[in-house]
């Protein structure tokens, strides 16, 4: 898959796509989330048709909370489950580790819609209000963090929770010690802001391993191939240089 939205047609062609129209961002979208995750067996969910919002600004939660869905997600037969899956990605990571960095091309779905400067309005999307004492609402945590090491200059993925303060602020929260915010301090250190882009609603796979604790050094597009067998494709970001999913 190349794709979130090949990704939910899968889903919904599994029987495992449940649509819920009319939730609103604030509290409805994350209260239905929270109590259809408790369920054995909780179908994904998409939120359409949200209150203040066109058709189509969708919400998409619960992506792999069945054996169905991971084996959809890793490749696997669908009927995998179980320590059958757990077989499967052990044997996976025994195999020796390839990597096979992303692949640059000049266009992508990703640039389908552009805004900038004053066109830029992030409550254009209807990001949640999760849980009552949160405190905003949250565009993030199924995301991907891009930055770039600047001693060694490699491209580093990570899943953090992102939330809107202002049409055009978000803050990104790194704990101390994660790759991200060893990254960050050191463009700090120098003087130097740290270009940063973030994608919401990717390729579910390269989000999965965004928030996965790989070893120093070790890019996660780079990283992907072991699951897709394809190298990433990839757009250089027009502000930062960063090289952003194509899809």
């Amino acid at each position: 898959m190349k794709d979130l939205r090949e990704f939910i047609e899968k889903v919904d062609n599994l029987g495992e796509l449940k649509v819920i129209e009319g939730a609103n961002w604030e509290w409805e979208i994350g209260a239905v989330t929270y109590s259809v995750a408790k369920n054995p067996n909780p179908p994904a969910i998409l939120f359409d048709k949200i209150p203040g919002y066109p058709k189509g600004y969708r919400v998409f939660t619960i992506p792999c909370s069945t054996y169905k869905r991971q084996a959809l997600l890793l490749g696997f037969p669908l009927e995998t489950s179980g320590i059958e899956l757990v077989k499967k990605l052990r044997d996976r990571m025994k195999e020796p580790l390839k990597l096979l960095p992303p692949v640059e091309v000049k266009e992508g779905p990703i640039l389908e819609n552009i805004h900038t400067g004053s066109e830029i309005d992030l409550f254009e999307f209807p990001a949640p209000k999760w849980q009552p004492l949160d405190g905003g609402r949250y565009i993030g945590t199924g995301d991907s963090v891009i930055m770039k090491d600047p001693e060694e200059g490699w491209i580093n993925l990570g899943e953090y929770r992102v939330e809107i303060h202002d049409k055009n602020i978000v803050t990104i929260f790194m704990e101390p010690g994660r790759h991200g915010d060893i990254i960050r301090r050191k463009y700090w250190k120098r003087g130097e802001n740290c270009p940063v882009a973030i994608t919401f609603g990717g390729d579910p796979l390269i989000v999965a391993f965004s928030g996965q604790p790989l070893p120093w050094g070790i890019p996660e597009y780079d990283y992907t191939v072991r699951w897709k067998k394809e190298p990433v494709e990839v757009i250089k970001g027009p502000v930062t240089g960063l090289p952003i999913p194509a899809h």
